[in-house]
């Protein structure tokens, strides 16, 4: 079975068809092995002064792990489609196996290796607009993220300071209060700057900080 075990040099990768994508670098420490994979690609590429997404997920297994690598200057509007969609067609292919999941590939400066996230039980939602979600059995805390500020349950914070008040939200739920976190996401956001607060908010998870299942991605 194939194995990955790669060495952050350089911080790109080249498909078979000598295209490149640049991956999102991030500061976190995420899974970095990993066997019995297939790649996904998701290029950038300008037309008529409009960013696009390039997919090119011929080589795709579905009996096998998918890694998607996504180039980290594409907007979500261009690339969510395309990770609905494959995302769909590797959960209900007549040949997928049971244990096989999604992951995002970045580029983790701290291991200076390649790393990965899960997004396997991630539902996301296209919305013209933001849809508060409340679950009485938890505290809520709704987490909006724009292309130039984020919101913590309507308080503006700055993205220099997200990790600060995550682990303020963090020691909240030590003293037992279980929380439950609902992101939002602007579709004009960067895919880097996504996987940059998907990733902090997942390494500072725990059992009384819980994560939304259904995550909002608006106009």
């Amino acid at each position: 079975m194939k194995k990955i075990v790669w060495v952050l040099l350089p911080l790109f990768f080249l498909s078979c068809a000598k295209k490149e994508v640049k991956l999102p670098t991030l500061p976190e420490k995420g899974i970095q092995e990993m066997q019995n994979h297939s790649q996904v690609w998701l290029f950038f590429e300008m037309k008529d002064k409009d960013t696009v997404a390039i997919v090119n997920s011929k080589n795709t297994i579905s009996t096998t792990h998918w890694i998607f690598n996504i180039d980290k200057r594409l907007p979500l509007k261009t690339i969510m489609p395309s990770i609905i969609k494959l995302q769909n067609t590797h959960a209900n292919s007549l040949h997928s196996e049971e244990g096989m999941h999604n992951y995002f590939s970045y580029a983790d400066t701290v291991s200076k290796k390649l790393s990965f996230l899960e997004f396997d039980d991630v539902n996301f939602i296209l919305s013209k607009n933001i849809i508060e979600v409340e679950n009485s059995s938890y505290n809520n805390i709704n987490l909006i993220f724009n292309q130039n500020n984020i919101f913590i349950n309507g308080l503006k914070t700055e993205k220099s300071n997200f990790k600060n008040e995550l682990l303020a939200l963090s020691a909240i739920a030590s003293e037992g209060n279980q929380l439950m976190l609902q992101l939002y996401f602007s579709q004009n956001l960067l895919y880097q700057d996504y996987l940059f607060y998907r990733t902090t908010i997942h390494a500072l998870g725990n059992e009384n900080i819980l994560i939304n299942k259904n995550e909002f991605i608006f106009k």
